[in-house]
């Protein structure tokens, strides 16, 4: 049922690859005479799982008739072959072949294994090229080479992708259940923000979420990320974090800075006194006890950081995942010809398979246009986002994060709250949330930024308005 063939690659290196010309017209023989089986063999196979060209055409050629919703019988077969070129005694011999469609299944099944042997000889090749060329970094060939194995394994794997709406209904009142159970404990549905206004207006950070965090340069974004992941972490649900900016000693300097109440400035210039140090190490304490793991590589791509949290959520160690920020992030690809937001819209997409895979709320970063800076209301709007309209159209929760005394405003217009002062202020607008409901909170932070906390913490409540 199997043999050996080998090709020439490479020179004088000769491949072994895995294949069966008995199986594949055994398999297109049984096709040809019971074509109700057809179906039921495509969620198995496709045409690249034909190693020898006129089998894959024949294939493809039943496959078509089968959309047309003709039946692939010997005449029909012939007919659709000849057009790509498949002479007609081919078709004849596949009949003889074999005498039934029995064992079909199991057949499709043993081709689909040849298929994926083959490809991981052929992955052997072309990996080792890709390490020699010199075109490609350790990290590249790596999350590579990860995701190859990957779609590899998957295409083996038995699974059922349509469930029955009898269990996914069971599911989703399970999933209600533990929701109300943590609302009447007083406990966030979700991963805690930090914010019980946020909390309460989108319950949450939750497992497959991509939530894009966006503003203009200075607005504190890399402020609110620290404060969610240290909000996460303190809740026990292990963060991992990309920091493509920011090296991760600056980034524990502003959590050790918010976290004990010393003085940004002398934090910076060294003039620490002895309660200060006191403070310090105090707080240094309590953050080495968080589970938050960090990488400051610049110019990572989404395929390493994939890669690295599949890696970390194996060991436990990842139940959140922050990428500051998006357009930092390393997009380019073998395609020359792909445009700026063809490649972001790529990055962005990546980021909400990653949430889905792994089932873990991914915090994405973004940078927002300039063209909020040319507005008489600098109130951010989804068309800001920068370079790519597909970072809304993949985003489960699109928040904007503002700072009006940035612009010279004064005041806010805070609702319950009436008019405020901006100073010592910031904004958070959701303005997308594809679970629940849109609207802005006010936050207090400190002059450096450093320690964020909800406005107004004295009346906070789980069930308040956001503002």
């Amino acid at each position: 049922m199997r043999r050996e063939n080998q090709i020439s690659s490479s020179g004088s290196d000769n491949l072994t690859l895995p294949e069966s010309y008995e199986l594949e017209k055994a398999i297109l023989g049984a096709l040809i005479l019971e074509p109700d089986n057809v179906s039921d063999v495509r969620e198995i196979i496709g045409a690249s799982a034909f190693y020898h060209p006129q089998n894959a055409k024949i294939y493809e050629a039943i496959c078509r008739l089968d959309d047309q919703g003709i039946a692939p019988n010997l005449i029909s077969v012939d007919r659709e072959a000849r057009r790509v070129g498949v002479p007609l005694y081919d078709i004849v011999l596949l009949t003889q072949a074999v005498g039934s469609a029995i064992g079909i299944l199991s057949h499709a099944r043993q081709l689909r294994e040849l298929e994926c042997l083959r490809r991981l000889v052929l992955l052997g090749t072309e990996l080792s090229a890709r390490a020699s060329d010199g075109n490609h970094s350790a990290d590249e060939v790596g999350g590579w080479i990860t995701q190859q194995i990957e779609e590899i394994a998957a295409k083996t794997a038995r699974v059922d992708d349509i469930a029955p709406l009898s269990s996914v209904v069971r599911v989703a009142l399970d999933g209600l259940e533990q929701r109300q159970n943590a609302r009447q404990s007083g406990e966030c549905v979700g991963v805690p923000t930090g914010l019980s206004r946020l909390d309460a207006l989108t319950g949450g950070w939750r497992g497959g979420q991509l939530i894009v965090l966006a503003g203009r340069p200075a607005m504190g974004k890399s402020a609110a990320m620290l404060h969610f992941a240290r909000s996460a972490a303190a809740s026990g649900v292990p963060v991992c974090i990309f920091s493509l900016e920011m090296p991760a000693e600056q980034l524990v300097g502003r959590l050790l800075i918010g976290a004990s109440g010393v003085d940004s400035g002398n934090f910076r210039t060294g003039c620490v006194d002895a309660d200060g140090w006191r403070g310090l190490e105090q707080a240094g304490e309590e953050l080495s006890g968080l589970p938050v793991y960090l990488n400051d590589r610049a110019n990572v791509s989404m395929s390493t950081i994939r890669s690295q949290c599949k890696a970390m959520q194996r060991r436990g160690r990842c139940g959140m995942v922050i990428v500051d920020y998006l357009q930092l992030l390393d997009t380019t690809t073998e395609k020359r010809n792909d445009s700026r937001e063809r490649e972001i819209a790529a990055a962005s997409r990546a980021a909400k398979l990653l949430a889905k895979e792994l089932d873990v709320p991914v915090i994405l970063l973004s940078q927002l246009s300039r063209k909020i800076e040319e507005r008489a209301d600098k109130t951010p709007l989804l068309s800001d986002l920068r370079e790519s309209g597909a970072i809304e159209q993949d985003a489960d929760m699109v928040i904007f994060i503002d700072r009006p005394a940035m612009y010279g405003v004064e005041t806010i217009e805070a609702g319950r709250y009436g008019v405020i002062s901006s100073s010592g202020v910031g904004v958070l607008h959701i303005a997308k949330n594809r679970e629940g409901a849109t609207g802005a909170i006010c936050f207090s932070h400190n002059e450096s930024l450093t320690k964020i906390t909800d406005y107004d913490t004295a009346t906070t409540t789980s069930t308040i308005a956001p503002f």
